[in-house]
């Protein structure tokens, strides 16, 4: 209790080291650090964010997790985390290994918090993440799977693919997609200027229409990207000629 009192960020080191160093919690020192759980709220938000985030990544994290959550250690100050977060942690900690991906700080909090996006921003900005780490956690929580992974990969990138493919149960298509590097579209909006385009909205509108079929095709070669670039001209041409 008073080396509690002398630093309260002691209660978070000491769920941190024993994520990733203890076996079994002391239980006098487990009783002290949930008797003082409430000592958190005068703590800067960044220091408990670096805490959580370091305890988020370690090797019994699930476990210890739980044992924060059991004990309300973290109620003070994230309220939003509870059990069934817990256990979405442990089904993506499962995820992560078979996958052979490494843990992620941003993926697990997200697994952590509910699904929906207001009660994620408010945890992004109670903790002070950064505007990257507060887009990663929006993104990890999208249910949006319509499309094959690389094309999901291709469209939001891929460490934000497999975040979301992880979260979400999909663990073979994540380690698909994790040392893919998406190739750039083969053509630009000049080339379908040379075809007849004007410049402006017509081609930028033309331009998506090529790369979604791009996609589509699963990420064909110049030549073919070139025959679908004729196709989508002649649609657009024909197109403004009936108006």
């Amino acid at each position: 209790m008073q080396r509690i009192a002398e630093d309260h960020l002691r209660i978070l080191r000491f769920f941190r080291f024993l994520a990733r160093f203890g076996d079994a919690p002391d239980a006098a020192a487990l009783t002290a650090c949930a008797a003082r759980a409430n000592d958190l709220m005068a703590l800067s938000r960044e220091r408990i964010r670096d805490e959580l985030l370091k305890l988020l990544v370690a090797r019994d994290a699930v476990a210890v997790t739980g044992l924060i959550v059991d004990r309300g250690i973290l109620r003070p100050v994230v309220p939003e985390i509870d059990a069934a977060g817990v256990a979405r942690l442990d089904t993506l900690a499962r995820a992560e290994a078979l996958a052979g991906v490494a843990p992620d700080a941003i993926r697990r909090l997200a697994a952590l918090l509910p699904r929906a996006t207001g009660p994620n921003d408010a945890v992004g900005a109670r903790l002070k993440l950064s505007n990257g780490e507060r887009a990663a956690l929006a993104s990890a929580i999208g249910d949006d799977l319509a499309e094959n992974p690389r094309a999901l990969a291709y469209r939001i990138g891929t460490a934000r693919a497999v975040d979301r493919l992880l979260l979400a149960g999909v663990g073979a298509a994540a380690r698909a997609v994790a040392d893919w590097t998406p190739p750039r579209l083969p053509i630009s909006g000049g080339a379908l200027i040379e075809r007849g385009l004007t410049k402006g909205p017509q081609v930028a509108r033309a331009l998506r229409a090529v790369e979604d079929r791009w996609i589509g095709e699963g990420f064909p070669d110049a030549a073919r990207t070139g025959t679908i670039a004729d196709a989508v001209v002649a649609q657009a041409l024909r197109s403004d000629s009936s108006l």
